[in-house]
């Protein structure tokens, strides 16, 4: 059985990863800032079948803190063989006062905490010759998507991360995984007015994730489409994508 430390897993996406791994009896620490709501997962996951669930209050973006409390995570499961960098917040494009601000706080935990996650358990891996690191993308990391400037950076500089540990690590027997969610119907997605395409629901979405992250794969996206979609957005020339974009979230942002 596999020991998953996974970071956001209150709610959204992670939640949902953490209930589908409890499913296959796999044991979790589960990170994020809110107790209470962790406590819930945590009994949700014993129900669905965990074998051991921790519960590991922490704020990623905390750097000093987050360190220490990962690495303690670590030692208490005798040695994690999956780390899931999950935590992440929305970011939108604005003309505000607090435009650096919210930028600031998108990019130190998509980019930073998950980045020094990554970087911290890879070392732990290294040493034992084994292990799965993960990082929770998007599909908005193809392209710089109209009105998500700091989330578009953020998932963007987090794949192109992931990519180099994953070329790095291939001598050291460390899988590398890329985790990029479509549109999933979260409260993140809930801010948009209008019809997402490909809409899918977390526990769906979720089944996708972990199989990608058992089965190692290096990109795995939900709704499984994405997969073939994603790389087309890469290569569409600029003027078409940007004619393209800036029509569908407009009708996507409402």
């Amino acid at each position: 059985m596999e020991k998953v430390i996974l970071t956001g897993a209150s709610d959204g996406i992670g939640k949902a990863i953490a209930i589908e791994f409890a499913k296959r009896g796999h044991t979790l620490a589960l990170m994020a800032r809110r107790q209470e709501k962790l406590e819930e997962v945590k009994a949700l996951c014993m129900q669905a079948g965990a074998s051991k669930v921790l519960t590991v209050p922490i704020d990623v973006a905390d750097e000093e803190k987050f360190g220490k409390v990962l690495l303690e995570t670590d030692d208490v499961l005798d040695g994690a063989t999956i780390f899931i960098a999950n935590a992440g917040v929305t970011g939108r494009s604005n003309f505000n006062d607090d435009a650096w601000a919210t930028t600031k706080q998108c990019l130190q935990v998509n980019i930073m905490a998950a980045i020094q996650g990554l970087e911290l358990m890879k070392l732990r891996m290294v040493k034992r010759k084994s292990g799965t690191l993960c990082g929770v993308t998007s599909i908005a990391a193809a392209r710089g998507m109209p009105t998500a400037g700091p989330y578009s950076t953020s998932k963007a500089a987090l794949a192109v991360h992931l990519e180099t540990m994953r070329l790095d690590l291939i001598p050291y027997g460390v899988a590398v995984v890329d985790v990029a969610p479509g549109f999933i119907d979260t409260e993140m997605t809930k801010k948009n007015k209008g019809k997402m395409p490909l809409l899918a629901k977390p526990g769906d979405a979720a089944v996708v994730f972990v199989d990608g992250i058992l089965n190692k794969k290096r990109f795995v996206a939900a709704p499984r489409t994405w997969r073939w979609i994603y790389p087309i957005i890469k290569m569409l020339p600029r003027p078409l994508f940007e004619s393209l974009a800036a029509r569908s979230y407009k009708k996507i942002r409402g």
